[in-house]
C-alpha cells in the first residue's frame, strides 16, 4: 500500500503521526547541529514552496527532544542524543501587511504568543525586540542551557510591501531592531536557523551577525531542500508508476517527461546536482491526473517579483551562459534598487 502524500501541512509531527511520505533530510540537520562548539547560526534562502517550513518544523522536533518521531530516520541512526533545549519558533509568513498599524500589531501578537507558549510573560511596556531578548535570557537561565531560535520566512513582511517602498522601509527598520537581539544574546543561543526567499542585506541580521553562515549556495547543503533523482525514486516510485498507468505511458517515458517538467533547480556553483520542487512533486503525484501541470506557478509566485515586474522591464538573458558573475551579486539587495 502506498504511503499517503500530504499536500496541506508542513508540520513534521503530523506527517510522521499519519505515516505520510517524508523524504528523510535529517542527515543534513545532524551535520549542522552535531557540534555545539562549532558554527551554530545559519541562514538559507530558497524559493517559495521548497520545504523551508518543513525543515524548521523538523528542527523544532529535534531540539524539543521528540525522539519517537525519528525512529528509522538518518539522525537516529547517527546516534544523536535528542537532548531537549528551550525553543523559540517564529513564523513570519502570516504577519499582516495591509498597513503599518496592522503589521506592528500582528508582529507584536506573534512574538507575544510565541513567548507565552514557552512560559515567558510578555511585557506590554516594552516592544517585541526587548521582549525577544528577555525571552532568550529568561529561558537560558531557567533551563541552564542555551536557547534554539528558529525563524521561518524572515523576509515575508518586507517582500509583501515592496509595492510601497516607504512602508517597506519602515517595516525593515522595525524588524532590524528585533533581529539585532540575535547578536546581543549570541552567547546564549545553541542554534539558530533562519529561512527566507530573499536576502535583504540591509536587515541588521546580516550586518550584525558577521558569523552567520549562509547555506544558500553551499555545496554541502545543495540538496538539503528539494528532491534529488535518487530520492524521487526511493520515496515516490510507487506513486509515479501508478501515475504513469493513469497517463497511459511507459514508466520510462513518464520519468523523462516528469524530469522535463519539475527538475532543474540548482543551489550550488556546479551544474549538478539538481533538485525537484517538493510541492510540485507532492501535488502532481497526489492528484494523478492525465496530464502534467505547472503547479508551482499557481501558489509559489513570490510577491517580491510580481511587485517588481509591475514597474520594471527585465531584459531577456540566457542566465546559464553568463560567466564571470560572483555570487556576492545576490547579497546586495536594496529595497529601492533591487
Amino acid at each position: 500500500m502506498l504511503r499517503p502524500i500530504n499536500q496541506t501541512t508542513y508540520d513534521f509531527p503530523t506527517l510522521r503521526k499519519f505515516g505520510c511520505v517524508y523524504v528523510d533530510k535529517t542527515a543534513f540537520f545532524h551535520a549542522l547541529i552535531a557540534n555545539p562548539g562549532g558554527n551554530n547560526l545559519f541562514f538559507v534562502s530558497r524559493p517559495r514552496r521548497f520545504g523551508k517550513s518543513l525543515m524548521i518544523s523538523t528542527l523544532d522536533a529535534i531540539f524539543r527532544g521528540r525522539r519517537e518521531l525519528f525512529e528509522g530516520l538518518a539522525i537516529a541512526k547517527e546516534g544523536y542524543d535528542f537532548e531537549p533545549y528551550p525553543v523559540l519558533h517564529f513564523d513570519l509568513s502570516g504577519v499582516a501587511t495591509a498597513d503599518m498599524r496592522a503589521f506592528e500589531g500582528s508582529f507584536v501578537n506573534l512574538v507575544r504568543q510565541t513567548l507565552l507558549a514557552e512560559g515567558v510573560p510578555y511585557d506590554e511596556t516594552c516592544g517585541p525586540a526587548a521582549n525577544f531578548g528577555n525571552a532568550i535570557n529568561t529561558l537560558a537561565d531557567r533551563h541552564g542551557k542555551p536557547v534554539v531560535v528558529l525563524i521561518d520566512e524572515y523576509d515575508a513582511p518586507v517582500s509583501r510591501m515592496l509595492d510601497d517602498l516607504d512602508k517597506a522601509e519602515t517595516a525593515r527598520k522595525f524588524l532590524s531592531d528585533f533581529y539585532i537581539q540575535l547578536k546581543v544574546n549570541v552567547g546564549k543561543i545553541r542554534f539558530m536557523m533562519m529561512t527566507g526567499v530573499t536576502k535583504f542585506t540591509q536587515l541588521s541580521v546580516f550586518s550584525a551577525l558577521n558569523n552567520l553562515v549562509d547555506l544558500t549556495l553551499s555545496a554541502e547543503t545543495a540538496t538539503m531542500l528539494g528532491y534529488t533523482e535518487e530520492e524521487l525514486t526511493r520515496y515516490f516510485e510507487g506513486h509515479m508508476r501508478a501515475h504513469a498507468e493513469v497517463m497511459g505511458v511507459t514508466y520510462e517515458a513518464y520519468r523523462e517527461e516528469f524530469e522535463r517538467w519539475y527538475d532543474g533547480y540548482r543551489f550550488s556553483k556546479a551544474r549538478r546536482p539538481r533538485v525537484y520542487n517538493p510541492y510540485a512533486v507532492a501535488r502532481v503525484l497526489a492528484a494523478k491526473e492525465q496530464w502534467f501541470t505547472g503547479t508551482w506557478t499557481q501558489t509559489g509566485q513570490p510577491s517580491a517579483l510580481r511587485n517588481f515586474f509591475k514597474d520594471h522591464q527585465i531584459p531577456e538573458l540566457d542566465y546559464e551562459c553568463l560567466t564571470g558573475q560572483d555570487e556576492t551579486l545576490f547579497d546586495t539587495y536594496d529595497l529601492r534598487d533591487l
